[in-house]
């Protein structure tokens, strides 16, 4: 009896709520993930395929709503001050990035603006370095599966409730899910990303599962032929890591040295069959004009090779040259669509070659945790390498200074330098029992 009224005591179980700056964290994320475009409220990046006009609460709302996400970066910053002093020599490469975006106000063809925008980039650099040194991985996780899936359900709830804003209706692509992001492109990409959330967690439960169903199904629904390549790039990666799990230590050798070399392969099969490829599948070989935009952006980057027009500066609408791009294309025109044409013509040669240094140095550190198999470990943040580096390819996600992908960028680097530093370490712990906590915790996570 005694056992029975103990146990009829017991309060049921519940599940905790997320902590205070778990949410706030994944409220910001969400709102990086719209790029500041909240539907209704703060104006969309892309008038030219949504049409929308300013009005004073789009107007007022975007200047709050990004205010607002600033100042709770700001705060969130600010309570943790040693912790990112301790942990700012992680991203040396990324953080001179920033600093040059904030320089480059000196001579920038629109040096108000570039202050205005650089200054927000630089917070969201610092608030990427904050998330990967504050959180543990299976936080971080929880983390953007909230922020992903609060996206999805509310682009859900907008197509079923206010088709005319949640769907896509420029000719062809009347049926095309747009959400509560500006365009359907943009709704595939997060959703990609959002996937890669769910497939590199540690443990797929019924629930992440069932969060998986639903990206998918809102990424198919968003027509984004290219959303669907980078899917089909981000599952071949979630199988080479299944793979490299069972496969013997050679195996895993002769894995990580033939990924890179397929990669370059396809890339320069791309390359050259591209065109020819495109026109058998009836599409169009300028990849919907995107190769005259490049050709106009070449001309103006030998103009300001080494250090560019200014951070967020080239693209001014009917001022300056991006007027002359937009006549030259017959379109307007709002960004280069090429990621890193656009480091080009904003910050030049010297902003290009701290990225390039960036990423090279952070692929080439997961080449021994990859042997040492390390897999849960590196292979979220190889993913986002992943992703970072196709997407730019045609698209623009790197110097966003309200985008997602930016921050996690910058995550995924000190994540990869801190894992490495852990396992050098690691041969010598016994020597060294005063290791940092943040090391501590890397390891007992990646364990």
């Amino acid at each position: 009896m005694t056992k029975f009224r103990h146990l009829s005591a017991q309060a049921p179980r519940r599940i905790a709520a997320p902590p205070l700056e778990d949410l706030a964290c994944a409220a910001i994320f969400a709102f990086f993930a719209l790029q500041g475009a909240i539907p209704g409220i703060a104006p969309p990046e892309s008038h030219e395929m949504t049409g929308a006009a300013y009005t004073t609460l789009s107007t007022i709302g975007g200047i709050a709503s990004q205010l607002l996400v600033n100042g709770l970066v700001l705060l969130l910053l600010l309570r943790r001050p040693r912790l990112l002093l301790r942990n700012l020599h992680t991203i040396p490469w990324t953080l001179g990035l920033a600093l040059l975006a904030i320089a480059s106000t000196a001579w920038s063809l629109d040096p108000g603006l570039t202050l205005r925008r650089s200054i927000p980039f630089a917070l969201a650099t610092l608030f990427g370095l904050y998330f990967a040194t504050r959180f543990p991985p299976a936080r971080q996780f929880a983390i953007l599966r909230l922020a992903f899936l609060a996206l999805a359900l509310a682009t859900v709830a907008l197509v079923l409730g206010v088709p005319a804003i949640a769907l896509d209706h420029t000719a062809g692509h009347a049926s095309d899910w747009q959400g509560v992001f500006t365009q359907k492109n943009a709704c595939g990409r997060i959703m990609v990303l959002a996937t890669a959330v769910i497939l590199f967690s540690p443990r797929l439960t019924a629930g992440r599962i069932l969060s998986l169903s639903l990206f998918l199904f809102i990424l198919f629904e968003s027509g984004s032929r290219a959303a669907w390549a980078m899917e089909a790039a981000i599952l071949i990666l979630w199988l080479a890591f299944r793979l490299g799990r069972r496969a013997p230590p050679r195996l895993r050798l002769i894995l990580a040295a033939a990924a890179p070399m397929g990669l370059a392969a396809a890339a320069f099969a791309a390359l050259v069959l591209l065109p020819r490829l495109l026109l058998l599948l009836g599409r169009d070989p300028s990849l919907s004009g995107r190769t005259a935009i490049w050709r106009q952006c070449l001309r103006y980057i030998a103009e300001r090779p080494w250090l560019g027009f200014g951070y967020d500066a080239f693209w001014r609408g009917s001022t300056g040259p991006s007027l002359q791009i937009s006549a030259a294309v017959h379109f307007i025109v709002e960004h280069a669509h090429n990621g890193f044409l656009e480091v080009l013509l904003e910050l030049g040669v010297a902003g290009l070659l701290l990225f390039v240094f960036s990423w090279l140095l952070a692929a080439r550190s997961l080449w021994p945790l990859w042997l040492a198999g390390r897999f849960d470990a590196i292979a979220f943040p190889a993913a986002v390498l992943l992703l970072v580096a196709l997407y730019d390819l045609d698209e623009n996600t790197l110097l966003i200074y309200n985008g997602l992908f930016w921050p996690l960028y910058v995550a995924t680097l000190a994540t990869i330098h801190n894992l490495s530093s852990a396992a050098r370490t690691q041969p010598h712990a016994a020597s060294a029992p005063r290791a940092s906590n943040t090391v501590s915790q890397i390891l007992q996570e990646a364990s």
